[in-house]
């Protein structure tokens, strides 16, 4: 049977057209446009990693009624041998490019991130398991970095995983006066929100998110995620404050976005996508790191 057509008949749309929308950046994921018979429009994510559709869930109940996000209509839950999807609202707009960046939009971000990381919690980890949160930090931060590093240990020089090694023994301990606990999204970038006529429509893709520290939503506009403007980031930064301080992230931001870069580049080469669909996003994460030591 065709996977489309088996949450056609689960979500009761025989009748709909469903268009994948590919986009570059998406490694998880599998994200259908369904167009009804009236020409209404939905989005359904189809999740691969059972979690995933878990905290994806969560996170856009959590949040209805307090940030914009995309309304869930239907859900299909993980079996056995059936990935979960979510069926949910089409937001109007589009994904932001450079063009559509405004002073007064970055300000609406940042106020929106500002909101999400006031959901403070009692623990760090993941809000799905919530009987293994932890009190330290730490704890997940490790897990990851770890598992980047193993997928990168064949793959990039050994003489610059040694040095990467050391930089992360040293400097693990600023993880100790983070901002933190509180719920983080974890890919807070132009690639996650829906934009129409400048004001924000909506934030997507939570399947990241857990309970954090607020600097790890900040490696995306350091990473160069964001357009490269000051006055996009000062207002950004501006707006953030106006709901709670920013944190001061400077010292810490080099060891979190050498943990993005092995994330990133351990993924694309486990799933062999490292010189095709993802060269892009793979060929900047390797020349940051290295870089990172000249």
């Amino acid at each position: 049977m065709n996977p489309i057509t088996l949450y056609q008949q689960r979500l009761n749309l025989q009748d709909a057209t469903f268009s994948r929308i590919e986009h570059e950046d998406a490694m998880v994921a599998v994200v259908y446009k369904v167009t009804l018979p009236n020409n209404t429009q939905l989005i359904l994510k189809i999740c691969t990693r059972a979690n995933d559709y878990f905290r994806e869930v969560y996170f856009l109940n959590h949040f209805a009624a307090s940030i914009p996000v995309p309304r869930i209509i239907q859900v299909v839950p993980p079996e056995e041998g059936i990935n979960g999807a979510i069926l949910m609202e089409h937001l109007s707009g589009s994904l932001p490019t450079t063009p559509d960046f405004t002073e007064t939009l970055a300000h609406e971000m940042g106020a929106t991130l500002a909101r999400i990381h006031r959901d403070r919690q009692a623990g760090y980890g993941d809000l799905i398991q919530p009987q293994n949160l932890s009190a330290d930090p730490r704890v997940h931060f490790t897990q990851k970095f770890e598992e980047g590093f193993e997928e990168c240990k064949n793959h990039l020089p050994k003489a610059l995983l040694e040095q990467c090694r050391q930089y992360y023994d040293t400097n693990l301990h600023l993880l100790e006066q983070t901002d933190g606990p509180c719920i983080v999204h974890r890919d807070f970038r132009p690639g996650n929100v829906f934009v129409h006529e400048g004001k924000l429509q909506g934030v997507i893709d939570w399947a990241s998110t857990r309970s954090g520290f607020a600097e790890e939503d900040f490696c995306p506009i350091e990473h160069y995620e964001w357009p490269v403007h000051s006055d996009i980031k000062k207002s950004f930064l501006a707006g953030y404050a106006t709901i709670r301080p920013v944190p001061d992230y400077s010292k810490i931001m080099p060891l979190l976005r050498l943990s993005k870069a092995f994330a990133t580049i351990g993924y694309t080469v486990k799933i062999g996508t490292w010189d095709t669909i993802h060269a892009r996003v793979y060929q900047f994460n390797r020349k940051f790191i290295d870089a990172f030591f000249t």
